[in-house]
C-alpha cells in the first residue's frame, strides 16, 4: 500500500471513529437500553471499509471510549461504561465487525458482484446485528442477574424494528457511498490497494 492509499484509510478510520461516536450522542433513552444511530454508523463501516479499516476503525472507537474520551452513549466514557450493564453491546460491536470481515474474505471470491452487492452485505448486516444483541444480552444477564426472558424484553424485543430500519437505511447508502470512493466491492478496493503496493 502506498503513501496516498495508507494515508487514505487513516482518514476513513478516523472519520468512521467520527460517526460512531456522534451516532452515540443521538440518543434516547428508552429503558435501560438507549437507542442510538450506533447500529446505523457500525453497519455502514463494515459494508464500506476494507476488513482492516473497519476493524481499526471500530477497535479504535472502543479503545478511545475506554481510556475515558465522552464518546459512548450519553457522552459518557471510561471502562466502567465498558463492564456497565450495556458494555456488551460495545464489545459485540467489534466481534460483529470481526466475523463480519471473516464472513466477507471467505465469501467474496466466491460472490458475483450482484451476490457482494446484496447477498453477502444481507448476510454481513445479520451477522453484526446478531453479535451485537448475543454479547449485548448475555453480558445484561451476567451483571444484573436478570432471566434471559426479561433481558431479551429489554434489550433485544424493542430494538428490533428500529435496528432493521437503520439497517435498511445503511444498505441502501453504502453502495453509493462505495461507488463515491471509489470502492463499488470490496474485492475492487482490496486489489486496488494491493495493485497500488506493487
Amino acid at each position: 500500500m502506498n503513501r496516498n492509499s495508507r494515508t487514505r484509510s487513516i482518514v476513513l478510520c478516523g472519520l468512521s471513529i467520527a460517526l460512531l461516536a456522534v451516532g452515540a450522542a443521538i440518543q434516547i433513552t428508552v429503558g435501560p437500553i438507549p437507542f442510538t444511530l450506533q447500529t446505523l454508523m457500525l453497519i455502514l463501516i463494515v459494508l464500506i471499509l476494507t476488513p482492516r479499516e473497519a476493524l481499526v476503525a471500530v477497535g479504535g472507537y472502543l479503545v478511545l471510549g475506554a481510556v475515558g474520551l465522552p464518546i459512548f452513549a450519553g457522552f459518557k466514557g471510561g471502562l466502567g461504561v465498558l463492564f456497565g450493564p450495556t458494555g456488551g453491546f460495545l464489545i459485540g460491536f467489534f466481534v460483529g465487525a470481526l466475523l463480519a470481515c471473516l464472513l466477507r474474505l471467505l465469501l467474496e471470491k466466491r460472490a458475483t458482484k450482484f451476490g457482494t452487492s446484496l447477498a453477502l452485505d444481507v448476510a454481513i448486516i445479520l451477522v453484526v446485528m446478531a453479535a451485537s444483541y448475543a454479547f449485548g444480552t448475555a453480558w445484561f444477564v451476567f451483571s444484573t442477574g436478570t432471566a434471559v426472558a426479561q433481558a431479551l424484553a429489554l434489550c433485544v424485543l424493542p430494538f428490533l424494528l428500529p435496528d432493521a430500519l437503520k439497517a435498511a437505511a445503511a444498505f441502501v447508502c453504502a453502495q453509493p457511498v462505495r461507488v463515491a470512493l471509489g470502492r463499488a466491492t470490496w474485492r475492487h478496493s482490496s486489489n486496488t490497494a494491493s495493485e497500488q503496493g506493487r
